[in-house]
């Protein structure tokens, strides 16, 4: 199914796009999107991996167990992660999607995963309250960070990746310093804190919460810059972009909120969505932007 939808909108001395590209990616829930080059990678309640064309076309499909797939993450040495309700990360190698190698160490449902910006290291969360780091080259364990208390809905590592941030259901995030084996708690949400999202130079995150804020942070002090109420209801997921130029968020109403970084105001309400949109990401080359929801759909924005 497709559909072709153009808003336009004049944005700091340029006009800025966007036309809608949907595709039916998984039965039931679409649960988590990632992006590397030329691709994107969906998983979803039906147990399958897929991996996606910018365009929208289906170049692989992975059946990766029968339970839930939760979270999925992928990296520009050809690397898919993929977990969910097994307590198993499992890794795939593009373009063969051949399984080469199993990571065990969980004993909850596994529901964030994130590579570090060269791919060299792995983060993991589960429900357990825990969060794994893992070598992405031997597949080794490098640790395991505890201190929440409640479930990891969210891991990132900042650009230069010397620390990593988790957002999680008691309502925190927290800073692990990965040399300095040191965390640093984060408690200006209200509610569940479900994602977050760095600026490509690393000066800034983003974060989203049950509470329907976003907040922007400096990441030299972790103090908030701006409290922002983007919605009303929950907001589930938060995507910045290459460029540094906008910020995207979306959830539990459907619709997806762009925003300017310069002066933290809304610019652009995109509709389409008949769900909840549980994550949404931007392209690397910042052209497109990439939504799924809850009832299996996924539609690809490109921005011009």
């Amino acid at each position: 199914m497709k559909k072709i939808i153009l808003l336009a909108l004049l944005f700091v001395g340029y006009t800025l796009s966007f036309s809608q590209h949907v595709i039916k990616a998984h039965k039931g829930a679409v649960r988590d999107i990632d992006l590397a080059g030329k691709f994107f990678v969906t998983v979803g309640d039906d147990g399958f991996v897929r991996v996606w064309s910018l365009r929208g076309k289906k170049i692989l499909e992975i059946k990766s167990h029968n339970g839930q797939l939760l979270s999925v993450a992928i990296n520009r040495r050809g690397f898919i992660a993929t977990a969910g309700d097994d307590y198993l990360v499992r890794i795939w190698r593009l373009p063969s999607g051949k399984l080469t190698k199993v990571l065990k160490g969980h004993t909850e449902y596994v529901r964030a995963l994130a590579f570090s910006k060269f791919g060299r290291k792995l983060a993991s969360g589960d429900d357990l309250w825990e969060v794994k780091v893992w070598d992405a080259t031997s597949w080794s364990p490098l640790g395991t960070f505890k201190g929440h208390r409640g479930w990891v809905y969210s891991v990132a590592f900042s650009p230069r990746g010397d620390f990593l941030i988790s957002a999680s259901k008691d309502r925190t995030m927290r800073v692990w310093f990965l040399n300095q084996r040191r965390t640093l708690v984060l408690t200006d949400h209200n509610d569940y804190v479900y994602d977050l999202a760095f600026s490509s130079d690393g000066s800034k995150f983003v974060s989203v919460s049950n509470d329907g804020y976003m907040i922007v942070w400096d990441t030299k002090s972790f103090k908030p810059i701006k409290k922002i109420r983007a919605q009303r209801g929950s907001i589930y997921t938060v995507a910045y972009s290459p460029r540094g130029d906008l910020v995207a968020t979306a959830g539990y109403d459907g619709m997806v909120r762009v925003w300017s970084t310069k002066t933290w105001r809304k610019v652009m309400t995109l509709k389409g969505h008949k769900g909840a949109v549980i994550r949404l990401r931007f392209s690397p080359d910042g052209r497109r932007l990439i939504s799924g929801d809850n009832k299996g759909w996924v539609i690809i924005w490109s921005i011009r």
